[in-house]
């Protein structure tokens, strides 16, 4: 288990390091659509849910982004959330099926009685 942890915590890091990264740099155009990718599409669900859903439930207005200026920290809430909303249902979809087919097996073991 610790290799399939390991694996999704260096994912995680290495999409976190790369949105800092393309914030430091200015947000440069080549390298939103790897980065968007490589975080899809835990990037998009991050994105709507933060930018879109939650300010309107929350009766906030839009981030003041006047000054056109980005910051390192600016795309790491949505490319490492959506990283890790990536490895949820990559989670979730293993668990799913090692269910089924654990509930298959039974079944087929009760069938063959």
């Amino acid at each position: 288990m610790r290799g399939r942890a390991g694996a999704a915590g260096v994912y995680v890091g290495l999409v976190a390091l790369a949105s800092v990264a393309y914030g430091a740099a200015g947000a440069p155009d080549g390298w939103g659509a790897p980065l968007t990718l490589a975080a899809f599409p835990g990037a998009v669900l991050v994105a709507f849910l933060g930018y879109y859903l939650l300010p309107a439930l929350l009766g906030t207005g839009e981030a003041d982004t006047a000054d056109g200026s980005t910051g390192a920290l600016d795309f790491l809430p949505q490319y490492a959330g959506g990283a890790v909303v990536n490895v949820l249902l990559v989670w979730a979809a293993v668990a799913f099926v090692r269910h089924f087919a654990r509930e298959a097996r039974r079944s087929r073991e009760r069938a063959g009685r």
